[in-house]
């Protein structure tokens, strides 16, 4: 199988600063409560190859928030306020013993606080972000059931974008900073987005990835849970449907055309959201 469905799971940091090449006006916000779920037997190892692994679900219910401070400065945050790891028992074929209990993990996941300014740059809105990815996950569980990376990040990022009424697009680049061991990263993204049925539905194609610098120490995780050197190209569909003026439900969904330390399986997520 060429093509898998992917959920990166140190993509967490990356999503909320996703294509935004526009403030938010003084005052307005976005706010989300969402679920996303992965269930899973296959990885990417370090060459790119998909091999079979022990099956593993993800569970994670995240806030992501952001608001206008001003018309050209917006702040933002995500907070994975509960991550749960979850890898099945292992039975014998034949025997039907029990060869490796099930094991759990429940903790706080990293949060990522983001700021956005608005740059003067012609007619096109071009704006720059800095995100912090603060290490309040757990990183030393001894299964390798990680909720967060243990590693202070720093990301620099430029978007930029056109539309019209009914339509947008737009895109940015970024440059990843990792401490404790992690490589660098390059990391991309872009989105043209459609309103429906009197915009009341929200239509996103969403295409992100990320390029490991690879000039990090530490090793890349066996459980391919918040590994170093990760590397992907993503499309993904996400649908905003307003069931009133200011507050509606989400449904997103991922899939990838390559991967590299990170796990191979179908992700999907479901939100509430009022803005």
């Amino acid at each position: 199988m060429k093509y898998l469905f992917i959920f990166i799971l140190s993509i967490c940091q990356f999503s909320m600063v996703n294509a935004q090449a526009w403030t938010k006006p003084k005052g307005e916000g976005f706010y989300k409560l969402d679920y996303t779920l992965i269930h899973t037997n296959q990885v990417f190892d370090p060459g790119g190859e998909v091999v079979p692994f022990r099956t593993l679900g993800n569970h994670t219910f995240s806030f992501y928030g952001e608001r206008g401070i001003t018309d050209k400065f917006t702040i933002q945050a995500y907070i994975p306020f509960l991550v749960r790891n979850v890898l099945n028992e292992t039975k014998g074929a034949q025997s039907g013993t029990i060869l490796e209990p099930g094991i759990a993990h429940n903790n706080f996941g990293d949060v990522d606080i983001a700021f956005r300014y608005a740059l003067p740059f012609g007619k096109l809105p071009v704006s720059a972000t800095l995100l912090l990815g603060l290490p309040t996950g757990n990183s030393t569980q001894d299964s390798g059931l990680f909720t967060g990376d243990g590693e202070f990040n720093q990301m620099i990022k430029l978007s930029t974008g056109f539309g019209k009424t009914k339509w947008w697009t737009q895109f940015g680049v970024g440059f990843n900073h990792r401490t404790q061991g992690f490589s660098n990263e390059i990391r991309y993204d872009g989105e043209f987005g459609y309103k429906l049925f009197n915009e009341k539905l929200l239509a996103m194609f969403k295409l992100s990835g990320i390029e490991s610098m690879n000039n990090g120490t530490e090793g890349a995780s066996s459980t391919g849970l918040f590994s170093n050197n990760v590397e992907y190209l993503s499309p993904g569909l996400e649908f905003l449907y307003y069931v009133k003026q200011n507050y509606g439900v989400s449904f997103r969904a991922a899939g990838a055309v390559k991967g590299q330390n990170v796990l191979a399986a179908p992700s999907f997520s479901l939100g509430i959201f009022m803005q």
